[in-house]
């Protein structure tokens, strides 16, 4: 198995938002739909490219809602299968990530498997409503991303780091708005 430690120091590319990107999303539901049949709750596309105007890096980010992480022995397999690996508790408690790599190594997507009113599952969604209602946030935003990977185009781990503090600003601003909802 890849190391996907976020620790790690490693390269990544930024770009602005591609059209493309809803459109291997919807490829990947199908994909997915099929994996995990009728223990899928809900496929929904999160992360930056989900925001239509946003930058990012180009892995599409996947949320899979289930209501349950055990069984899943046959949709690992099948997953590993069509060239994915994972990982079990690495974004959160009880989350599943399935990941795919280019041939450089490059990740292509991240499958994020989230129970069913988890707290993951809801941060995925309120981070992408806000922004994607928010153009001024995501604009700002934008901007926060492409600076730091500006400053640290070889180092992942150090990008990540400079943007944290504005992040969990942009976080508590999109569960407040959440909230007055």
């Amino acid at each position: 198995m890849k190391n996907i430690d976020p620790n790690v120091r490693k390269r990544y590319s930024f770009q602005n938002y591609n059209s493309d990107w809803q459109k291997q999303f919807e490829e990947l539901k199908g994909f997915l739909q099929q994996v995990f049949g009728d223990k899928v709750l809900k496929i929904e596309h999160v992360g930056s490219t989900s925001v239509e105007g946003m930058k990012a890096k180009p892995v599409i980010d996947v949320l899979v809602v289930v209501e349950g992480l055990q069984n899943l022995e046959i949709e690992k397999g099948k997953m590993q299968e069509a060239g994915y690996e994972y990982k079990e508790n690495y974004i959160a408690p009880d989350t599943l990530i399935f990941f795919k790599l280019d041939a450089d190594g490059e990740k292509l997507n991240n499958i994020h498997i989230c129970l069913q009113g988890s707290p993951k599952e809801k941060q995925f969604l309120v981070m992408r409503d806000y922004l994607r209602t928010h153009p001024d946030k995501m604009a700002e935003y934008s901007e926060i991303k492409e600076k730091n990977s500006l400053l640290y185009p070889d180092d992942y781990t150090a990008y990540r780091t400079a943007k944290a503090p504005y992040l969990e600003q942009l976080e508590k601003d999109a569960y407040e708005w959440y909230q007055d909802k």
